[in-house]
């Protein structure tokens, strides 16, 4: 009797050695062929997952993005894995190729895609509103003010999902952390009350030059004017407050037009910033070129004339419109 349990025991354990043996290399081939052989997708995908998503979803939407074969790839894998794969929530970058274990290993660790957003120099607030609006990775409505200059132009980092109001926020934030960090290494002696004041005049500066070499002598220009109590005469204030303004050619009658905004009107700075300069031109007014000039007009060439008095102010207007004229532009 006991010589046939003993044979029954060893035939039990010698089937068990094979099962276990068959289901090892089972899951050694799983392993091998399915979760560390190389993905079926032949360029870099973005795989997006929502608040709540479950196993289903998520391998549907590798299936969809081409990143696995079967839906029983994922499953495998996920039972394989056991408690070291958690997914999380967010937008995932997937390399060309990325093993299963690999899309796991990324989408566990959390790490969202970054995309990115630009805010070019000297853009209205309201055309910046418009470029998050339109932008469908952001998510919910803008409900915060922005007021014109409240913003740093540069390029912004975020994850699909970010909320408007957030990315504005933070934006406006950048700009008042760097307009402080500014101000508190300002030339003496300027004529700004306050660095509000400084960025009324650095948004008149960023729409003043198209090169961004000129930004100093310029505000050097405008501050020698300011301490003087001249006019501005700053051709770009003077559409600002006009309706049906913007990107129009200045008429003779706009120069008179009496608006808050018109410089070649009022005295002194306009009562907002008329654009969202960008920080070199912030730093510009703040330690302007030291000039004794006190006008500037166009060469005609993508440049600047600088003049002491009126006299050769008026000469190098003379030359701007004989350059308009070579040029055939007027």
């Amino acid at each position: 009797m006991l010589h046939a349990a003993a044979r029954y025991m060893i035939r039990s354990v010698v089937l068990l050695g094979l099962l276990v043996a068959v289901v090892g290399g089972a899951w050694l081939a799983v392993d091998r062929l399915i979760i560390k052989a190389d993905g079926p997708h032949d360029e870099t995908v973005l795989v997006r997952i929502a608040p709540g998503d479950g196993h289903a979803t998520i391998r549907w939407e590798l299936k969809r993005a081409g990143v696995i074969r079967d839906l029983y790839h994922y499953d495998a894998a996920r039972i394989l894995a056991g408690t070291s794969f958690v997914p999380k929530e967010g937008e995932f970058e997937i390399p060309q190729r990325a093993s299963l274990q690999t899309v796991m290993s990324i989408i566990h660790a959390g790490r969202s895609h970054q995309r990115r957003i630009t805010v070019i120099e000297g853009v209205r607030s309201d055309e910046v509103a418009r470029l998050i609006a339109n932008n469908e990775n952001f998510s919910g409505k803008i409900t915060v003010d922005i007021p014109e200059g409240s913003i740093l132009p540069e390029t912004y980092f975020y994850t699909h999902g970010t909320r408007r109001d957030a990315i504005l926020a933070r934006m406006q934030e950048t700009r008042q952390i760097s307009l402080i960090e500014s101000w508190s290494d300002r030339d003496d002696d300027l004529p700004f009350r306050s660095r509000d004041e400084a960025l009324i005049l650095a948004s008149i500066v960023e729409l003043e030059t198209g090169n961004s070499a000129d930004r100093r002598e310029v505000a050097g220009v405008f501050v020698n004017r300011l301490k003087r109590g001249m006019r501005l005469q700053s051709d770009p204030t003077v559409l600002y407050g006009v309706d049906g303004g913007e990107g129009r050619v200045i008429r003779r009658s706009d120069l008179k037009r009496e608006t808050p905004y018109n410089t070649y009107v009022i005295k002194g700075l306009p009562p907002t910033p008329i654009c969202n300069p960008s920080q070199d031109s912030v730093d510009a007014v703040l330690k302007p070129a030291k000039t004794k000039n006190l006008y500037f007009v166009s060469d005609g060439k993508g440049g600047l004339r600088f003049a002491r008095t009126l006299d050769d102010h008026n000469k190098n207007v003379r030359l701007y419109r004989k350059a308009q004229r070579e040029a055939g532009l007027r």
